[in-house]
Order: C-alpha cells, then structure tokens, then sequence
C-alpha cells in the first residue's frame, strides 16, 4: 500500500478531487499554507499496481511547474479495513504496465535490436541452409534454417522503441533488419553462383522457390497477423524461439529466394520473392507496432507519452501509407 500526497492550489482542487474518484480511492484534504499561499493537500492511500496510471491522470489536472504543487508518494505498512473496498475495485488494473515493466522492456529490446558479427554470421548460416533446402525441395532444412534466424530481435527494438518515442533507437533497429536481410541475401546470392559454376543448381525452379517467388495481398495480412503474436508472446515471456521462428519464416526463406533467383536469372521470380519481402517486412512491423498498442505498452510520464503517441500516430501513417501502396501494386497486377 502507498500513501499518495497531492498538493495544488484551490483552483486545481476539483479536478484532483475528479482524478480520485475516477479511482474510486478514498481520500481525505486538508488546507495548508506553503510560502504564506493557501494550498489544498489531498491524502489518500493507494494500491502499488495502479500509482503510476492515478499519477498520470493527476499530472493533468495540476501544473507541477507551480513551487508548491506536486504529487508523491511512500510504502506505508500495515494494512486498513476502510481502504480494502477500493483495493478490490481497483484489482483489474494490476496487469497494467508498470514503470519497473517499461524500463525492463526497452532495456532488452535495445539489448535485441543490436546485431554484432555473430549475428550476421548467424544470418549467413541460415540463408546457406534455406538456399540447400529450397533447391532440393526440403523443407526440413528450411525449417533448421528459420531456427537459426535471430530476424527477431531488430523488430521487437523497432516496435518498443516507437511506441516509446525513441526515434533514433526506433531507426538503428530498422537497420539492423536491413544489414541481416542484406547479409542473407548476399550469401544466398554468392552460394548460388558458385553452386552455378559447378553444375549444383537445378535447372528450373523447384517447388519450395516457385511459391516463395509469388506475392499477394493475403501475405500483408499474415504478415500482420505473425507481428502481432510474435511481439504479442515475446513481450509476454513465451520463449523466444516460438515467435522467432514464425517471423523467421516470413522473411528468411523469400530474401533466399532474392539472392537464388537473380544468380539464375529467374527474373518473374525475382521480382515476386523481392514484392514478397518488402509486403513481409511492412506487415511485419505494423503487426509488432498494432500488438504494443493492444497491450498498452507506453511511456509512464504524461509527457513523454504524449509526444510518443505523436510519433506512434506518424509512424503508423507512414507504414499504412506504404502497405496500401503495395496493396494497389497487387490489384494493379
């Protein structure tokens, strides 16, 4: 239980009082004088789980920028019969975000959204396993080869990172996705020719690149639908593996199929694998984006959630933008 303190002149006093009973807390207020002003001081005590969104609501209603205004709180111990109605109305809250919660979640989003020369490697071994799987048709291999992808991390950075407001970080996970796409492609692309050279490669496109060689508007909205659960379960603590290999497999096998196709000369399919790869990573990361939005993740300060909101609004304009553009090209086509 915390012991919340508001002070605000009288002018402030109705909103506060609005903020308190929209809680449904019980309070009590009380008339002090700080610096020879007459200054209304609300006490009330309150739950750890809500604090957080009943102090945001209050930021509103009072100007802290005033000397004598603010808003704090302390644990107190023991426990009060009068405040227990209030402890059981205001149960529903407690899976809301907290501030502990948010910090966690930017902390080992940004920690995700970096890729080191591991990681590329890994994204180069991946791409290897998924070229041999999708030449000989099997999809096992393709499969060992989404295992592999650590495709997750940047986009998890990219959806918290928006959501928070951090543009800077919100960018540098985007190209974290284009520098382990690129790696893939690359190494599909080099495999292939010097499979080429050597007689390896099949002389027609086999079944597993001919159906990733083909775009369409259904792959936006499975896209959509595999960023949403992949943040969705990460944020919630599924293991990793279970939500990385669904986003993996969205984006590994088709940028393979890039790299494959332009070594052959298989241009439709070029140009099918490569549309196929942009609808992913759009839908990919409106999916992750609408998936925080769902779960309410946002900043705890008023502020710096307004200006996030901002910044979510114009991002998600953006991407709607784009995904609708490549909604008209399939139409069109």
């Amino acid at each position: 239980m915390l012991r919340l303190e508001v002070n605000c002149d009288e002018g402030e006093g109705e909103k506060v009082e609005e903020v308190l009973r929209k809680w449904n807390v019980q309070y009590y207020t009380e008339e002090v004088r700080s610096n020879g002003k007459r200054v209304l001081r609300f006490t009330a005590l309150v739950p750890e789980f809500v604090i957080n969104d009943i102090a945001d609501d209050l930021m509103k209603a009072i100007d802290l920028r005033k000397g004598y205004s603010s808003i704090t709180w302390a644990s107190v111990s023991g426990k009060s019969v009068k405040y227990s109605s209030s402890v059981k109305s205001l149960a529903k809250y407690k899976r809301r975000w907290t501030l502990v919660d948010i910090e966690g979640l930017i902390e080992n989003a940004n920690n995700q959204a970096r890729v080191d020369p591991i990681q590329l490697t890994l994204g180069a071994v991946a791409s290897i396993i998924a070229l041999f799987g999708l030449i000989q048709d099997s999809i096992v291999m393709i499969i060992s080869a989404m295992l592999l992808s650590p495709i997750l991390g940047p986009l998890y950075g990219f959806s918290i990172n928006v959501v928070m407001g951090k543009g800077r970080d919100a960018v540098s996970a985007v190209y974290s996705i284009l520098k382990l796409l690129g790696v893939i492609f690359a190494s599909a692309l080099i495999v292939s020719l010097l499979l080429e050279i050597f007689g390896a490669m099949p002389g027609e496109p086999t079944h597993e690149i001919l159906i990733r060689g083909q775009s369409g508007i259904v792959y936006i909205l499975l896209a959509i639908i595999l960023g949403y659960a992949g943040i969705v379960a990460i944020v919630s603590r599924v293991p990793e593996i279970l939500a990385g290999v669904s986003i993996a497999a969205a984006l590994v096998p088709p940028t393979t199929v890039i790299g494959i196709s332009l070594a052959m000369g298989w241009w439709e399919i070029f140009e099918g694998s490569l549309v196929l790869v942009l609808e992913n990573v759009l839908g990919l990361l409106s999916g992750s984006l609408l998936g925080l939005y769902v779960l309410n993740v946002s900043p705890r300060s008023y502020y710096e959630k307004r200006a996030a909101k901002i910044y979510t609004k114009r991002t998600m304009a953006v991407l709607a933008l784009m995904v609708f553009a490549l909604v008209l090209l399939e139409l069109v086509a």
